[in-house]
C-alpha cells in the first residue's frame, strides 16, 4: 500500500488547536484510513446547547466526561479525548478516563495530531502507512 502523508497543521488558530477543528481533522483521518474491521463514532456530548435541549439530553442519560471518540474493533474498545493545546481535562473527564482504563479499554488524551496517529496505529485502528508531515 502506498504511504499516506498527512499535514498536521489543519485546525490551527495561531499555535493553538481549536478543539472543534481538531475533532474534524481526526474524523477525516478515520474516514480515510480506518481499518475495515473497526467502527468509530464521535460522541458530541460537550457541545453548547440551549437549556431545553441540555435538560432533555440529561434525562435521556447523557452524563459528563465521556471522551470525544469511541472506537470498537476486534476484541478492543478504545476512547480518544482531544484537547486544545491549552485545554485540560475536567474532573468528570478524568474520572471517566480512570474508569475506562480500569475496565481494560484503550484510552488516549492528547492535543497532538501526531499522537492521535500513533495511538490509532498502536490500537490497530489505522495502518502503519499513515505518516504525519
Amino acid at each position: 500500500m502506498t504511504p499516506a502523508v498527512l499535514r498536521s497543521g489543519f485546525g490551527r488558530k495561531g499555535n493553538l488547536y481549536r478543539e472543534d477543528k481538531f475533532t474534524c481533522q481526526v474524523a477525516s483521518l478515520l474516514q480515510q484510513f480506518c481499518q475495515p474491521d473497526w467502527r468509530y463514532s464521535h460522541l458530541p456530548f460537550g457541545e453548547r446547547r440551549d437549556p431545553k435541549t441540555a435538560r432533555k439530553l440529561k434525562l435521556m442519560g447523557v452524563t459528563p466526561g465521556w471522551p470525544d471518540f469511541m472506537l470498537v474493533g476486534p476484541g478492543k474498545v478504545c476512547f480518544l479525548e482531544l484537547k486544545s493545546k491549552t485545554g485540560q481535562p475536567s474532573a468528570a473527564q478524568s474520572a471517566i478516563a480512570g474508569h475506562l482504563m480500569a475496565c481494560g479499554c484503550g484510552y488516549g488524551l492528547t492535543s497532538s495530531f501526531d499522537d492521535v496517529v500513533s495511538m490509532l496505529q498502536a490500537w490497530g485502528v489505522i495502518g502503519p502507512e499513515v505518516h504525519v508531515q
